[in-house]
C-alpha cells in the first residue's frame, strides 16, 4: 500500500481508495441484480395498484337482525391474490439479495485472484464477531484489507448491534423464501372513515352511536369488522358502502410492515451498501441532512 507523504507546507496527502467501476474493473453482475430486484419492486407496486383499480374492495353496511346496530361487511370481488405477491415480493428480495454475494464473488477475484476456497465465498450477514471471524477465516482474510474493511463496516454487529437492519432483515426474508415457506404477505384496512346513515325508530330515544372495531379479524369477502352500536331500534336510509384505504403488508417477527414502502427503503439502502462496497466510505458532510439509519420496523 502507498506510504503518506508529506511536506513542511502540507498536511499528509492519504491514498486514494479503491474504485470498483462495473464493466471497467469490476463486473456488472451485482449492479443488473440490483437493477432486476427495482424490476420485480415495480411489477408488483403495478399488479396491487391493478387489482386496486379492478375489483375495488369495498365495505357494506348491513342492519343487524335486532335493528340496533349495523355490521361492517367487507365486499372482495376478485380475493386477493396475496401469493402472487409473495412470489413477486421473494423474487424481488432475492435479487437484492443476490447483489451482495455477486459483489463478494467480485471482490474474491478481483484482479486475478484465485480463491482457495470458492464455494466458501458468499457475502457474509454477521450479527456479533464470533460469525464475522468465522467467515474471515472462510474467505475475507485473503482478499484486499481495504476489501475487508469495507465488508465488515456493512456487518450488523458493527453498525446497529441489536438492532433490525436492511441487511439483517433481507437475509432473513431471503432464507425464509428461498428455504423455507411463503413468505405471509396481506391486505388490511388502514383506515376507515365511518359514517352511517340511519334514522332511530324512536326519536326521542335517541343515543350517541359507538363504534366497535373487532381484533384479529381474517381480512376477507364477507368477514364483519366491526359494528355500529346505535344503543336502539333503527332503520336504514339509503346505501351504506365505504371505500376503505387498503394496504398490503408483510408479516415479520412479531409485527408487519407495509410492503410498497419496504422496499422502497430496502432499495434505497442496498444501493447505498453497494456504493460503500464499491467505493468505500465517503467523508462525512456536516452539511447532509440525512442520516445511516437502521431499518424503520413497524
Amino acid at each position: 500500500m502507498p506510504e503518506e507523504t508529506t511536506t513542511h507546507d502540507n498536511p499528509p496527502v492519504l491514498p486514494m481508495p479503491l474504485q470498483l467501476w462495473s464493466g471497467i474493473n469490476f463486473s456488472t453482475w451485482p449492479d443488473l441484480k440490483w437493477s432486476r430486484a427495482n424490476t420485480h419492486v415495480a411489477a408488483m407496486q403495478s399488479k396491487i395498484c391493478e387489482w386496486h383499480a379492478s375489483a375495488p374492495v369495498s365495505i357494506e353496511g348491513v342492519l343487524r337482525d335486532d335493528h340496533q346496530g349495523i355490521d361492517l361487511v367487507v365486499r372482495i370481488p376478485r380475493g386477493i391474490p396475496k401469493h402472487e405477491w409473495a412470489l413477486d415480493l421473494g423474487d424481488a428480495l432475492h435479487n437484492f439479495r443476490s447483489a451482495f454475494d455477486a459483489m463478494a464473488w467480485g471482490m474474491a477475484h478481483f484482479d486475478g485472484a484465485e480463491p482457495s476456497r470458492p464455494k466458501a465465498v458468499a457475502f457474509p450477514i454477521c450479527l456479533n464477531d464470533g460469525q464475522w471471524k468465522d467467515a474471515a477465516k472462510a474467505w475475507i482474510s485473503k482478499i484486499r484489507p481495504e476489501f475487508q474493511e469495507r465488508l465488515r463496516l456493512l456487518q450488523p454487529f458493527t453498525f446497529a448491534p441489536g438492532e433490525v437492519t436492511v441487511m439483517s432483515m433481507l437475509h432473513e426474508l431471503d432464507i425464509q423464501d428461498k428455504h423455507h415457506d411463503s413468505l405471509t404477505v396481506k391486505a388490511e384496512v388502514h383506515a376507515l372513515n365511518v359514517e352511517a346513515t340511519f334514522e332511530y325508530q324512536d326519536p326521542s330515544s335517541k343515543l350517541p352511536p359507538r363504534v366497535e372495531m373487532y381484533e384479529d379479524v381474517k381480512f376477507s369477502d364477507g368477514a364483519v369488522l366491526g359494528t355500529i352500536h346505535a344503543g336502539g331500534e333503527i332503520r336504514m336510509v339509503g346505501d351504506f358502502f365505504l371505500q376503505p384505504d387498503i394496504k398490503v403488508q408483510l408479516e415479520y417477527k412479531n409485527g408487519v410492515q407495509d410492503v410498497l414502502p419496504m422496499l422502497q427503503q430496502f432499495s434505497e439502502e442496498t444501493r447505498r451498501c453497494l456504493d460503500i462496497l464499491k467505493h468505500g466510505l465517503a467523508p462525512a458532510d456536516e452539511s447532509a441532512s440525512g442520516e445511516w439509519l437502521p431499518l424503520n420496523i413497524g
